[in-house]
């Protein structure tokens, strides 16, 4: 039943999809496959949440027993892109020493993760430490990259748990707040000399729940911060996921406007699991870019799960298991708050 936490931490990737929301006036096409090998600020946000799947699967592993697991002696596991070393509370995952690419991208660094507050991370209130060291992404296909440094703290929510909990508690959820620092370096040329370094904040909450069925498995993605009136940029931003500096140099806010669901629309624990309902808005701030010279001061992104594709031109709201893919919507707007260009189109999952 330990199979169940893979595919959902793998469907969490929630705002890689903002990588193909780009200008473009066509209507809406057959769907394809979005290559998301890229050092920009989409493509940060996939990996990241590639590394927290992967702190799951080790706190979920029959290596590790459960998060309550308090080792006295050093073990060792391996991921399918990375060496993971157990120590008493805590176990570090190194990249480096993986002896292995992982298919388009090679990896490197380390992400150390330590029981910073309670007993067990199984206790109602405890927090783990996640420590970022040099941890990058390097792509084949282009020779850019991604290095992560920093550091984020995920606390257990009021009822306690692990994700074992699901399978054992009836009614189950289990909470995790994910509060973090990170800093980004970006190398976009692929020489590995041009690198823009810029800083985010992170802020989620993530919901898993079950009602003792396997069909009851599911999990929801909010942001978990509001950014007050003209506080940060322009406007107010509830449910705020990520804020910071994009790879260009422009503050950004990107906000979970509908948190995102993903269902278990199988009959088994292994799914398929399937994002009903979601919608991301990423909204960046281009008064100091020079496109503002043209009247432009505000870019908006916003990709809306749900969708079901029949053909081209008809892609209407499904929010059911039949649902595969994206409504996606783009805008440059001026000081007014008017679109001065927008366009839409849909992107299947």
């Amino acid at each position: 039943m330990k199979k169940v936490v893979y595919p959902i931490l793998l469907g969490l990737s929630i705002a890689a999809f903002v990588s193909s929301c780009k200008p473009r006036e066509e209507a809406p096409v057959t769907p394809a496959i979005v290559d998301r090998s890229k050092p920009d600020d989409a493509g940060a946000r996939n990996e990241l949440d590639k590394v927290y799947s992967d702190i799951e699967k080790v706190y979920n592993s029959q290596q590790y027993s459960d998060a309550s697991n308090l080792r006295t002696t050093a073990g060792g596991a391996i991921l399918p892109c990375g060496k993971v070393t157990f120590n008493a509370k805590s176990f570090t995952i190194d990249y480096s020493k993986s002896g292995m690419n992982c298919g388009t991208r090679v990896l490197s660094g380390s992400v150390e993760v330590s029981l910073f507050s309670g007993n067990q991370f199984s206790d109602p209130g405890a927090v783990l430490k996640i420590e970022y060291t040099k941890y990058k992404i390097l792509y084949y296909v282009n020779n850019q990259s991604i290095t992560y440094n920093g550091i984020s703290y995920v606390t257990n929510g009021p009822n306690g748990g692990t994700m074992l909990s699901l399978y054992t508690t009836t009614p189950a959820t289990v909470e995790h707040r994910v509060r973090g620092l990170l800093t980004l370096t970006f190398d976009t040329t692929g020489t590995g000399t041009h690198n823009v370094t810029r800083e985010w904040n992170i802020r989620r909450k993530n919901t898993y729940t079950s009602n003792g069925t396997a069909a009851g498995i599911a999990v929801t993605v909010e942001g978990d911060t509001t950014i007050a009136l003209d506080t940060y940029i322009p406007g107010e931003f509830v449910s705020t996921s990520e804020y910071g500096i994009s790879r260009d140099g422009d503050k950004f806010v990107c906000q979970l406007a509908t948190p995102f669901n993903w269902s278990n629309c199988g009959t088994t624990y292994e799914g398929p699991y399937i994002l009903k309902q979601g919608k991301v808005q990423y909204t960046v701030d281009l008064t100091n870019n020079p496109i503002s010279a043209g009247g432009i001061t505000t870019g908006a992104w916003s990709a809306t799960a749900g969708y079901k594709y029949i053909a081209p031109n008809n892609t209407p709201f499904d929010g059911s298991c039949s649902s595969d893919g994206y409504k996606l919507d783009f805008s440059l707007k001026n000081s007014s708050g008017v679109d001065v260009y927008s366009t839409t189109s849909f992107q299947a999952y």
